[in-house]
């Protein structure tokens, strides 16, 4: 991450560069502190982008059943066309009580107790006031966070969402294996203390955001480029069930929602997955939509 390093003449530097030299070892450092992030020091131009990185831990995965209990935000501002880094604010966070106990796993994995929680209120005015100014919101699995977000705070659903999991090609910016938060900090060579409570998640997803493989642009900006294009999504109605393994390894995803499995790609891509359909079964009548990051992670 060429946004950040640590003093190579602190004493711990030392110690991990000459254990590192060794080849038997891999140091992993801990993340920036928000005043350690190199920032952009040249004239700020007038059509800056700000992203709010959200996440939220829940007492399950069903937005339906479930419900919020913890609630992250931080602000990390680009310039989208030099792709550099403007400014990085640290995260807000705040409990709230379910007004149930929490299910013992949940309370292993994020280290929250109904205790915690007890008299706890998510202050709607304070969250709103904290994203004025925000062009997107962020999360690092949007479908995920947006889908309780929302129940909880509908006016968020009015502003566009974008996925760092999955609309950044952390392969191609040479990160490989998987898109986890952790594995990817790993990757960097750092370590996140904290996993699985909102505040850490969402700075680890900053910073990651913020850095910039190989002095190129940030990956917040690659991440921007891809998730404001213009797509469009193609359902593939009424498929016989035996046609389900093609669509599969096609890399078609299930909808339960819409009954239907469904690819997403470029326009022209698309058109042609749609006469590839017809191909396969008189039977499947392909169904076209426009998607933007508005509706993206409905």
């Amino acid at each position: 991450m060429s946004f950040y390093h640590l003093d190579p003449n602190s004493a711990g530097e030392r110690l991990a560069v000459q254990l590192e030299a060794l080849g038997d070892y891999r140091v992993l450092r801990r993340l920036p502190k928000p005043e350690e992030i190199w920032c952009r020091s040249m004239p700020v131009p007038d059509n800056v982008m700000t992203l709010a990185i959200v996440d939220c831990e829940t007492t399950g995965l069903d937005p339906e059943r479930h419900k919020m209990i913890e609630f992250a935000v931080g602000k990390l501002t680009i310039d989208p066309d030099a792709g550099d880094v403007i400014n990085v604010a640290p995260p807000l966070s705040w409990l709230e009580d379910p007004a149930e106990d929490l299910p013992i796993e949940i309370e292993r994995l994020t280290h929250i107790t109904s205790g915690m929680l007890i008299g706890k209120w998510l202050p709607d005015a304070e969250v709103i006031s904290a994203l004025q100014g925000v062009d997107v919101l962020v999360a690092h699995h949007a479908k995920f966070d947006r889908s309780f977000v929302t129940r909880r705070l509908p006016e968020l659903a009015r502003l566009p969402w974008a996925c760092s999991m999955n609309e950044v090609d952390w392969s191609a910016l040479g990160w490989s294996g998987g898109r986890g938060i952790a594995n990817l900090l790993t990757q960097a060579g750092f370590f996140l203390p904290d996993a699985h409570r909102a505040a850490a998640d969402v700075w680890a997803t900053t910073c990651l955001l913020a850095s910039a493989p190989g002095g190129g642009r940030s990956v917040a900006a690659n991440l921007i480029e891809a998730a404001r294009r213009t797509t469009h999504r193609l359902y593939a109605k009424h498929a016989p069930y035996e046609c389900k393994d093609v669509l599969k390894a096609a890399s078609y995803r299930w909808s339960p929602d819409r009954h239907a499995w469904w690819i997403e790609g470029d326009p022209e891509r698309i058109a042609n997955e749609a006469a590839w359909l017809r191909g396969i079964s008189t039977r499947i009548d392909p169904a076209i939509e426009q998607v933007t990051w508005f509706e993206r992670h409905c």
